[in-house]
């Protein structure tokens, strides 16, 4: 169970950004954000940077909707500030839970 946990960051982070691409109507990429985390039932060091990967993606993805979403509030004269600050907490945190992998359990398990 304790082991679990160290998978817990990737996990919420998948489904955080499954929910924006189905909101977005992008159903291929959010079933692909649902398959993600499972590929970390193969133990190998390819699945551990499939993942690193997604997860940088999907951190990029946050700064690029906040960006998109701030500038149509600010030209709409609608306050921005808090939307900024939601998406760059969320951003930040997908971009840190790939620091899972450098854990010792993760290096391990993976290989890296």
């Amino acid at each position: 169970m304790k082991n679990f946990m160290k998978f817990i960051p990737i996990i919420l982070c998948s489904l955080l950004i499954a929910a924006h691409f189905g909101r977005a109507n992008m159903f291929v990429l959010q079933i692909a954000s649902l398959i993600i985390p499972l590929i970390l039932i193969w133990k190998n060091k390819i699945s551990a940077v499939i993942v690193q990967i997604f997860l940088i993606a999907g951190g990029l993805e946050w700064i690029r909707t906040l960006v998109y979403y701030a500038r149509i509030r600010a030209e709409n004269g609608e306050p921005w500030l808090r939307l900024a600050i939601i998406l760059g907490v969320v951003a930040v945190l997908t971009f840190a839970s790939t620091l899972v992998f450098r854990t010792k359990f993760m290096k391990k398990r993976y290989r890296i």
